[in-house]
């Protein structure tokens, strides 16, 4: 088995969480990449990444509740207008989304997991395992989750 096999099968056991730890995980994960500076990848010809920015905005203008259902239909594929634009980005541009919302939520700018949240142990056990990981798994499984509902219609796998 391939390390990437790995990093998918860990994708498999997010997505049989609760969304909201789904969220909690994957905001566990981005903020490690947003306090250690790992940047997003630069942009690739034709593609735009401050694309992402006017949905940013959006979500930013949201209720804290709005934010926080917008994220969680993002996760899931849910057919909303939000959905509709970010189905059209590519990985990377999804990816870039998600690092800016992190960012946003670290400055306090959009909704944020609680500080007194607790993962469930099956969460925790995830994360912890996540973690783990080397940075490029770190990355297919980040990938794998935040594009597995536009990625299983629109996109072909990497």
């Amino acid at each position: 088995m391939s390390s990437q096999s790995a990093a998918e099968q860990k994708v498999y056991h997010l997505h049989s969480l609760d969304i909201d730890e789904q969220l909690a995980v994957l905001w566990y994960v981005y903020r490690d990449f947003v306090k250690e500076n790992i940047t997003p990848e630069a942009e690739r010809p034709d593609e735009n990444l401050e694309k992402s920015s006017g949905l940013i905005e959006q979500v930013k203008q949201m209720s804290p509740e709005d934010q926080l259902q917008v994220q969680r239909d993002l996760i899931i594929g849910k057919d909303r207008a939000e959905f509709q634009t970010y189905k059209e980005y590519s990985s990377n541009q999804k990816l870039f989304f998600w690092y800016c919302l992190a960012s946003e939520m670290e400055r306090g700018n959009a909704v944020q997991v609680p500080d007194d949240y607790q993962l469930s142990p099956d969460a925790q056990q995830l994360l912890d395992s996540v973690k783990e990981l080397d940075f490029t798994n770190k990355l297919v499984f980040i990938k794998d989750v935040v594009g597995l509902g536009a990625a299983q219609s629109t996109e072909e796998k990497v």
